[in-house]
């Protein structure tokens, strides 16, 4: 089988494939790797913007804000599983990503309003449509 540059240009032609075009036509294996090569790309950027080390996961609680921010952000930038999110910010049972998802929704506290807004002035502006009330919008 191919190597390693065999698999980028097929997830570069499979990101070309799917860009304007509906997700449930799409599935398995192939969808799984887009999206959590999406999502990856889209926490590499948030840790960027939020000052994080990757290393610095495992010591913050599992509701610290900016493991919260980044659930929120990359469920909101992505597809991927709430499993996913939190198995890989190391938040214990995945029913904190919902928990982070609905407190970012009606009451987020000052600090995590802050690192919400870190993020959004980090990220060029196409990359800031996110679902606000079941609709996408710009910040």
């Amino acid at each position: 089988m191919g190597g390693s540059d065999f698999l980028e240009e097929l997830e570069e032609r499979l990101e070309k494939l799917l860009k304007g075009k509906k997700r449930e036509s799409h599935s398995g294996p192939a969808r799984q790797r887009h999206d959590e090569n999406a999502a990856e790309n889209q926490l590499r950027a948030g840790f960027k913007a939020l000052g994080l080390k990757e290393q610095a996961l495992s010591s913050l609680p599992k509701g610290a804000p900016e493991k919260l921010v980044l659930a929120w952000w990359l469920r909101q930038q992505t597809t991927v599983p709430l499993r996913w999110v939190s198995e890989r910010l190391k938040m214990g049972h995945y029913t904190r990503v919902t928990q982070a998802l609905s407190r970012m929704e009606r009451h987020p506290a000052r600090k995590l309003k802050h690192l919400r807004q870190r993020l959004e002035r980090a990220l060029p502006s196409e990359q800031l449509n996110v679902r606000r009330n079941g609709k996408m919008s710009q910040f």
